[in-house]
Parts: structure tokens; sequence; C-alpha cells
């Protein structure tokens, strides 16, 4: 009796096991569906994004802002909060979580700029972005020859005046450093349409026609808009600030933060006052003990234009090199190549200094590119002996480090092989931009420039202070404790530029900050986080931690929170 007793209750637990079992499957099922869902509509509101991501479902639109197609995404919004909230409590797998909660954030992030921020109501430079990136991307993407691009990006011409006629109805007293920002953004953009349009047209003479009818419309559109935002009367001096709660939701809901703008602010000061004190004793160091390069160096008479690009290229190898002998992070053989190229003429409006474009995750062509200042022909002795002194000391080789390799390239390739369609469509800049300047030190003291390189380290240093006074900027600003020409001021002094194009660097930079809340703080938060979890992950595993299996890991979550790769670490 007792052993048939037994064997039913076995039976009726298998019983039960497999209809829990179903029902995971199918709530698991259910939520992929609904998630496919979310990322389309996140993917067709937002075209250009979508491009830039390598999804060409959309490649022949822009972003629609008219009250219509707002208030229709804002309610589809509206609707996947309720429906994703029944999820919260499901016995998800843990890397079945952490999708849930990114999808959920980007769904919370998109109803924040369209519902309560309402960039499309503030913000010229939404427009002009829109209008310039739109081409940019698909000029940019391999996904097809430019034959078959091209009926997308006139596509997308033909749609510049809709959006700026859209622009003029929406944008309503915006504030005077966004107008600034917006008369010299539409001067560069109307200057970058015409040189695509004379490369197309060189490119794809039969149609020649067409191209330079669509893209002298779109300059025409950008031209009325300038003109319009001249009569547009300014808002106040802080009409950029998002304000505190806005602020504290995105540190919370975007970047899964456990402080809100105060904590972040005093994190900062106290950043900021440590490598401050640390940059300034280290400079009198290297001022009175080393000769910041100006040592003698033999030039050779026939050092060309063609050795420093041929350097630049070397310097990518070589660092890639060097991750394989030390073992610092795994690297496979069948990752995308990078390409070191001098920015072409027809993009050099968009890409002033140097620059890496990542491949589209989602993209089938998956080459990086690294953009160059364009090198001149070396004929003066005084170029050339400055240009050979460059690749002498190997002046390029930081740039490699955040840019390419285990910088940008190495990180984005990495998370872009993640299998889930959530992971892929992630782009948290305090992952990217973190685990970049996390591995700016972490190079330096891997011994990739000797066993001490003063001056490069000061270089650190220095970078390490510029991302700690940003932390504070961003705070002040989107909180409404700085205007902008406060804000400039304070960035001027606290790091003590003297030369007018300095200043003007950073007249220019704040500008940026003026428009991107959080994105500016999470360069050095990120890098912080980053070390944190590494500290925990050595502290937990002990004598069996291996730092390139903890890389080899981080690297494999995809672009998206440190909080949340904390979590798959088990924290």
């Amino acid at each position: 009796m007792a052993r048939w007793i037994f064997a039913a209750l076995i039976a009726l637990a298998l019983i039960v096991t497999a209809a829990v079992d179903g029902r995971a499957a199918r709530n698991k099922e259910s939520f992929d569906k609904l998630a496919g869902e979310i990322l389309e509509t996140l993917q067709s509101f937002y075209p250009v994004h979508a491009t830039e991501m390598g999804i060409h479902s959309y490649d022949h639109r822009l972003a629609d802002y008219s009250s219509g197609s707002v208030k229709k995404f804002r309610n589809k919004l509206t609707d996947y909060v309720q429906k994703l909230y029944p999820y919260r409590n499901f016995g998800f797998s843990s890397s079945d979580a952490i999708d849930y909660k990114l999808i959920r954030s980007n769904v919370e992030m998109a109803l924040l700029d369209i519902k309560e921020i309402k960039w499309h109501e503030r913000s010229p430079q939404l427009y002009i972005d829109e209008a310039v990136n739109g081409v940019y991307y698909l000029l940019l993407s391999r996904h097809a020859p430019l034959s078959e691009k091209l009926p997308s990006i006139v596509a997308r011409m033909k749609a510049v005046p809709d959006l700026f006629r859209t622009a003029r109805r929406n944008v309503k007293s915006p504030p005077d450093v966004y107008l600034d920002l917006a008369a010299e953004s539409l001067e560069t953009g109307q200057r970058f349409y015409q040189d695509v349009a004379a490369e197309l047209m060189r490119q794809l003479p039969e149609r020649a026609d067409e191209i330079l009818r669509v893209s002298t419309q779109a300059r025409e559109a950008m031209a009325d808009f300038a003109s319009h935002l001249t009569e547009i009367t300014p808002g106040p001096p802080t009409a950029f600030a998002i304000g505190k709660a806005n602020f504290d939701y995105m540190l919370a809901h975007g970047h899964f933060l456990d402080f809100d703008a105060d904590s972040l602010l005093s994190l900062g000061e106290a950043l900021l006052a440590d490598v401050q004190e640390e940059y300034r004793r280290f400079q009198e160091y290297v001022d009175e003990n080393h000769q910041n390069g100006r040592d003698s160096v033999f030039v050779p008479d026939s050092f060309t234009r063609q050795d420093v690009l041929d350097y630049y290229g070397w310097e990518v190898d070589q660092l890639r090199i060097f991750l394989k002998e030390n073992d610092i992070v795994s690297i496979p053989d069948d990752i995308a190549p990078i390409d070191v190229v001098e920015t072409p003429a027809f993009l050099r409006s968009m890409v002033a200094g140097i620059a890496y474009q990542p491949a589209g995750p989602f993209d089938q062509n998956q080459r990086g590119v690294f953009y160059v200042r364009p090198v001149p022909e070396i004929a003066d002795p005084v170029q050339r002996a400055a240009r050979y002194r460059y690749v002498h000391r190997r002046g390029f080789k930081g740039s490699v480090v955040h840019e390419a390799y285990p910088g940008h390239h190495l990180q984005t390739q990495l998370a872009g092989r993640h299998p889930s369609p959530i992971r892929k469509w992630q782009l948290n800049i305090m992952m990217v931009e973190g685990w970049a300047l996390f591995c700016e030190e972490y190079m330096y003291n891997s011994g990739l420039y000797g066993d001490e390189d003063p001056v490069h380290w000061l270089a650190v240093l220095g970078g390490i202070r510029y991302r700690a006074a940003r932390i504070i900027a961003d705070v002040k600003l989107h909180t409404g404790q700085f205007t902008y020409r406060e804000c400039v001021d304070w960035m001027v002094e606290t790091l003590e530029a003297e030369s007018e194009s300095v200043k003007d660097y950073h007249r220019r930079m704040v500008r940026k900050y003026t428009l991107t809340p959080t994105y500016w703080m999470s360069y050095l938060t990120g890098k912080l986080e980053i070390q944190r979890l590494r500290d925990d992950v050595a502290a937990r595993e002990g004598e069996n931690f291996q730092e390139r299996d903890f890389f080899d890991r981080l690297l494999a979550e995809g672009s998206i929170p440190p909080a949340l790769v904390r979590e798959a670490f088990g924290f």
C-alpha cells in the first residue's frame, strides 16, 4: 500500500512539474512575441536608429513627429507598460530576467522622452540629426551596394522638407544654446548634403538629375528652418534642463543605478577632488623630470604620407597581438576586421577628428571603420619631423586602445554576437564608454607603454579628471543648477583651459551636454561599476579568479547597463 502511494506521489509530481514547465514555456513564448512586437514598434518609430543598428526595414523613412504620430506611439508605449506588468514576477531564467528588464527599460525611456521630456517640442537638433544621420548611416552601412541603397537615400532626402515643417510646428521657445547649436548644425547639414550629392552623382551619373533635385530641396528646407529659428523668442537660460525627477528616473530606469542626482553629484565632486590633487602632483613631477617627447629623434628623408597611413593600420594590428600574447582577453579568429581610413571628403563636415563607427549589430556585413584626419603630402622638413616623431613615440596607440582594441570595436563586436535580439538592440553608454575608459588605464597598467611612461600616465589622469568634471556638469545642467554659460566658465576654470582653442572646445562640448542628460556621467561611472564588479568577482573566486575569463564573460553579456551585468554574475 505504501509503495503504491509513493508511486502515485511521484507520478503526481511529474505531472505537476510537466504542467509548470509547459506553462513556463508558454509564458516565455508569449513574452518573446511581445518583446518582438515592442522592438519592431521602436524600430519603426525611430527608423534612423534602426538603420544604425543594422535593421533596414525602414531605411526609406525618417521619424514622424507629427502630433498624430506621437500620440499613437505614446499610446502604444503605455499599452506595452501594462502588457509587460504581468511578467514582473514570472520565473524567468537569469538571462531572460535581464532581457525582461531591458525591454521594459526601453519602453519606459521612450515614454519618458516622448511624454515627459518631450524632446520633439524643445530641441531643434532632434530634427537636424534625423535629417543628417538618416543619410549618413545609409552611406556607412555595407549591407548593400550603393546603387541598391540609393532609393532609400533619395527617399530620406525627399522626406526632409516634411520633417522640418513638423519641426516648425512643434518646437517652441528653445533656449539660446539650442538656437546657436541649431544654426551651426544646419549650416553643416547643408554642406553635408551638398557634398554627398556631389559624390552620389559622381558614382551614379545616370541618377544625377534626381539626386540634385531632392538634395537641393532638402538643403532649402534646412535653410528655411534656419531662418525660422532666428524669429523664435528664446526660452529661459535653463530651458534645456529636464529636471531632477526626470534625471533620477533615467538613472534608475535607464541605467539601473541605486542613487539619485544628489548622490551622483556628491560622487562626482569627490572623484574630481581626488584626481585633481593627483593630477597636479604628477604634472609637477613630469615637468621637472621629463622632456615630454622633445628628445632627439633621427628623421629619415624618405618618410612619406603613406608611411603615416600604414602606421595607423599597423598600430591596430599591434594592439590585437599584444592582447593575445599577454592573454588579456579572448579575441575570436573570425572577429570582424577594422579599416583605418582617412575621412572621405564628403563626410568631413560630419567627422572632424578621429572616430570609430561600428557595424550595426544586426547587419550581416560586419566591418568596423576607424576614421582618421586626412594626412597631407609631407614636403616640409618640419612637418616630416613632426609626423615621424608622432610615429616614433607611437602616438596613435592610446586612440586604438579606446576605439578599437580592447575598446569599442572589440566590445561592440562581441556584444553583437549575443543570440537575444533584445540584447543586440541595446547600446547602454555606461557599458560602451565605461569599458573604453576602463581600458585606457588597464592597458597602461598592463605594460602596453613599457615599464613607465609618465607623460602618457599624465594623459590618463587628465582623461579621468575630465570625465569626473563631466559628471558634475551633467547633473548641474539638467537639474537647473548651471546655465550654459556658467557651466562653460566652470569647466574652463576647473580644467585650467588656457588657449582659446581649448576654451572653444569646452563651449562646444557643453552645448552637447545640454542635449544628452546622463550620457556624459556614464563614462566614469561606467568604468567604476566595471572595476567594482571585477573586484567583487575576484574576492568571491579567490585563487580561481582569472581576469581574462572575467573580461570574456563581461563582454559577452552585451552593451547593457553594468548593473545588469552584475546581476548576470550573481550579485
